[in-house]
């Protein structure tokens, strides 16, 4: 059998560790210009404050194809933020043909992934809701872009 050269998946920070500590609603990261097949990413939550009231989304846009409309592909299961560390991963396909029309007018639902959706460019977004209390939540956004 002969194999073909493949090139080694891309890893790629959206979001580099470090504290959400106030109130925030759909705070974005840099755009990251990667067009991809297949991407792979890794929600890293490495420390809470201990608030029960306290919740941190966290979502994937990608970019589409109008160039300046993003669509939410990925919203991972909500934060609490008296939550354990914890880590959530999905993956996104452009192989994947689950749907042939679908909405993506709104956000995914938490916990909810569009793994059919892809585009030119990716984003991390993320809520922080302050119950009252000085919340923290230290969390990272990672991803492997396979093209």
């Amino acid at each position: 059998m002969i194999r073909t050269a493949q090139s080694e998946p891309l890893a790629v920070t959206l979001k580099a560790s470090g504290a959400t500590t106030t109130a925030v609603a759909n705070a974005a990261g840099d755009a990251q210009d990667y067009s991809f097949r297949r991407a792979c990413f890794l929600l890293d939550v490495t420390a809470t404050a201990g608030h029960a009231g306290d919740t941190l989304d966290v979502f994937v846009d990608v970019l589409g194809p109008d160039g300046a409309t993003w669509l939410n592909a990925v919203h991972f299961t909500q934060i609490a933020g008296n939550s354990a560390a914890i880590q959530h991963y999905a993956i996104l396909d452009s192989t994947n043909t689950a749907a042939t029309t679908f909405n993506v007018s709104t956000d995914c639902a938490a916990g909810v992934t569009k793994p059919y959706l892809f585009g030119s460019r990716l984003r991390a977004r993320w809520t922080m809701v302050d119950a009252g209390t000085v919340g923290s939540v230290t969390w990272s956004l990672k991803a492997l872009i396979e093209r």
